[in-house]
Formats: C-alpha cells, sequence, structure tokens
C-alpha cells in the first residue's frame, strides 16, 4: 500500500487520474504477490534475510575432500594380509 501510495502522488501532476491508478496497482502488484510467498516454512522477508546471510555476509567456501571408509576399515584388518596374499 506505501507503494501505490509513493506513485500516486508522485505521478500525480504528470499522468493522467485514469491512468495513474493503474500504475498504482501494477506497482503494488509485486508486492502483494510476497505475501502469498513461503519457502520452508518462511515468509518472504525471512527467507530475503536468509538469502542475504547466507550468500553475502556470511559465505562459506565448500571443500571437497574425499574418505575412503572401506580402505580405513581395512587398515586394522586380517582381511588386508588376507588380500595381499593372493
Amino acid at each position: 500500500m506505501i507503494v501505490a501510495v509513493a506513485v500516486y502522488f508522485g505521478l500525480r501532476n504528470t499522468v493522467a487520474s485514469g491512468e495513474i491508478g493503474w500504475v498504482c496497482v501494477l506497482a503494488a502488484f509485486p508486492f502483494a504477490l510476497g505475501g502469498f510467498f513461503t519457502y520452508n516454512g518462511m515468509t518472504l522477508e525471512r527467507f530475503i534475510l536468509a538469502f542475504i546471510r547466507s550468500e553475502m555476509l556470511y559465505p562459506k567456501r565448500l571443500v571437497f575432500k574425499s574418505e575412503n571408509l572401506y580402505a580405513k576399515a581395512l587398515e586394522n584388518s586380517t582381511i588386508k594380509e588376507a588380500l595381499r596374499l593372493d
């Protein structure tokens, strides 16, 4: 609603009264759709804050390090010795 009022007062001297109504509706439309937005139980405002925090304020560089669990399990095993003999 604040967006529509700001658009109205900003354009009232340059746009005719019939068209300014449509301009106000089109300016407020994206904000009205934001009321229906949910993602993982978050509203649009919380989603935007979480996105800004995770992507801009606290970005992490994730490094992939593989770990061979099978080789670790065989380190202290008798199967390892049996495999070497064959």
